[in-house]
């Protein structure tokens, strides 16, 4: 429950963290947003149609001016005229542009208004520019014809300027309301920083104090842990030796009971010096386990060389006897930061028990070999037997743990002190191994040197 606290901490605090800052980040992007739709309708609509619009009121101003040079009789009648007929294909060009852009909201009235002025002012423009070409230099145009035409551009011109000045206005509160949009985002992103910035800093700091907390309550756990296999292996030590000192008696007891007994006293005697060995193995089984836990010798050292031709010495006869081929590979030439009795009471056990658990399989053979990576031993011991059971696998070396139809006899210490050893010298074991298809045991040691 400690860690799970201690890991629900650190992931509330992060999301709340990441929350905020992404919280912080889809806010901006939406302010964002509307700052490129008010930017794009000023660069696309309002500053094009401004354009046009003041384009198309000097070139109706300069229409009038033209209309009055056409009037007066003269050479420049015919310069004006087609002055004239090029201003007005401008204006209809720039007014076509201007309505292809889209209307900005409020504008369609004006729009309506522009092109009925426009459409009314150039037809009398061409149709006075037409009269003033056809007369000589020196007949005057009719005026009254002249002031029609001059009041349609006026009409025309105040729609132009009215269309202008709306777009002028338009403008001006886009870009009021750009500056607002920002200023108003600039304070969004500073306090939001600012808010994600503290939630982050609250979060960082409950993570801490579950993370210290957790830290304390397990160096107090390992602290209280140790203290308590201290005191085991002490108890373990006194009790072994307590009970091994009465079961010598017992022995000798019934040695000397024996040869006055007749068949059936015989019996009793036999059974009661197997239950006497049983209680014995047991015993002795803790006492190593509790010696397993002591601190090793820094200074120890031995060869695997060694080691290996105390297996191939201690080993070879109990598989013999057992009908079981043992393989033991040359090893390689390194030196284990341990005593050679150690690394030898380990390999014995793991070979000891693959011998004792092979099971009736026709195939039965036990593989010990050794390599060295990344300076690291690995010793593995392979066999053909039945296999460990997966559910059985992550407590094999735990004490007093068993298979549940092993058929021989134990107390289940054999593998825990393995454990304790290896472990005690800075190594790992394990165990690989499917059920019907044999096991592996391996153990990993420091390489001390190399020779």
């Amino acid at each position: 429950m400690i860690v799970e606290r201690h890991h629900s901490a650190l992931i509330v605090a992060s999301a709340i963290t990441v929350a905020s800052f992404v919280g912080a980040t889809a806010y901006t992007q939406a302010h964002l947003a509307q700052l490129d739709v008010l930017s794009a309708n000023l660069e696309t609509n309002a500053i094009p149609s401004i354009e046009y619009m003041s384009r198309t009121a000097v070139r109706l101003t300069r229409l009038n001016d033209l209309l009055d040079e056409m009037t007066a009789a003269g050479a420049q009648r015919t310069t004006a005229a087609q002055t004239a007929r090029n201003e007005v294909d401008a204006v209809s060009a720039d007014v076509d542009r201007y309505l292809a852009l889209p209307p900005l909201p409020g504008e369609q009235p004006l729009w309506d208004n522009l092109r009925t002025d426009i459409g009314q002012a150039l037809p009398l423009v061409r149709a006075t520019v037409n009269e003033a070409s056809a007369l000589a230099f020196a007949v005057p145009a009719d005026r009254s014809k002249t002031e029609r035409t001059h009041d349609a551009l006026d009409d025309a011109l105040g729609a132009v300027l009215a269309t202008m000045d709306f777009d002028v206005r338009r403008s001006q509160t886009m870009a009021r309301d750009i500056r607002i949009v920002r200023v108003r985002t600039l304070r969004a992103i500073t306090g939001l920083d600012a808010i994600a910035t503290a939630i982050a800093a609250i979060g960082l700091f409950v993570a801490y104090r579950a993370s210290s907390r957790h830290d304390q309550l397990v160096r107090v756990h390992d602290a209280l842990m140790t203290e308590r296999m201290t005191e085991l292996d002490r108890f373990a030590g006194r009790m072994a030796h307590d009970v091994l000192s009465p079961l010598g008696t017992v022995a000798m007891a019934l040695g000397l009971l024996e040869p006055g007994c007749d068949e059936r006293g015989k019996h009793y005697v036999a059974r009661s010096r197997e239950a006497v060995q049983r209680v014995r193995e047991l015993v002795e089984g803790l006492l190593r386990f509790a010696r397993a836990g002591a601190r090793p010798d820094p200074t120890a050292s031995c060869s695997l060389d060694a080691v290996f031709t105390r297996l191939v010495a201690d080993c070879s006869e109990p598989a013999e006897n057992a009908g079981i081929t043992l393989t033991i590979a040359p090893p390689p030439h390194v030196e284990l930061p341990c005593a050679v009795g150690v690394i030898t009471s380990v390999l014995e056990n793991l070979v000891r028990n693959a011998i004792k658990y092979m099971g009736s399989g026709s195939v039965r053979r036990v593989t010990v070999h050794a390599i060295v990576r990344d300076a690291m031993a690995r010793i593995e011991v392979a066999d053909t037997g039945p296999g460990v059971a997966p559910e059985l696998q992550g407590r094999i070396f735990e004490p007093f743990v068993r298979g549940p139809e092993t058929g021989t006899e134990g107390a289940g210490l054999g593998l825990a002190t393995v454990k304790r050893l290896v472990e005690r010298h800075g190594g790992k074991v394990g165990v690989d191994s499917r059920p019907g298809e044999g096991s592996l045991f391996w153990v990993e040691l420091p390489v001390r040197t190399l020779q």
